[in-house]
């Protein structure tokens, strides 16, 4: 099952020091979870969704991060025939995955509390001076 993984990255050394720069690429997955959560869709808007989020994702990642969560059983698909145009793959959240969810739910709630106290910290050290 695939759970919140906050790693830093890669750092990049500039002269001696090293630089670490922020990502949020991890927290893609669970907003495909919030998507699904509200309803099956398919592939196309499910990527709509996630833009509208402003959630920028490549095609490739959103549709190969579907196949894995798809594989550990928190999403399963059908082929959708109905209506004209191509067959379309058809999403949605399982059991599982509303357990997956929920994790990162909790995962980013706690992650809100400490980013919550780093901007205050942050903020007071401006206001007394910088050091």
């Amino acid at each position: 099952m695939i759970k919140p993984d906050m790693g830093g990255g890669h750092p990049h050394h500039h002269g001696h020091h090293v630089f670490h720069h922020p990502r949020v690429r991890g927290l893609v997955l669970p907003w495909i979870l919030l998507s699904l959560a509200q309803g099956e869709v398919h592939g196309y808007q499910l990527l709509e969704k996630l833009v509208a989020e402003g959630i920028a994702v490549d095609p490739g990642i959103l549709y190969r991060t579907l196949r894995s969560l798809e594989e550990e059983g928190a999403v399963s698909s059908v082929w959708n025939t109905e209506g004209a145009g191509p067959a379309r793959r058809v999403y949605r959240l399982t059991d599982s995955g509303w357990e997956l969810l929920s994790i990162w739910a909790r995962f980013i709630s706690d992650l809100e509390r400490k980013l919550s106290g780093f901007l205050s910290l942050y903020e007071r050290i401006l206001k007394e001076g910088k050091g």
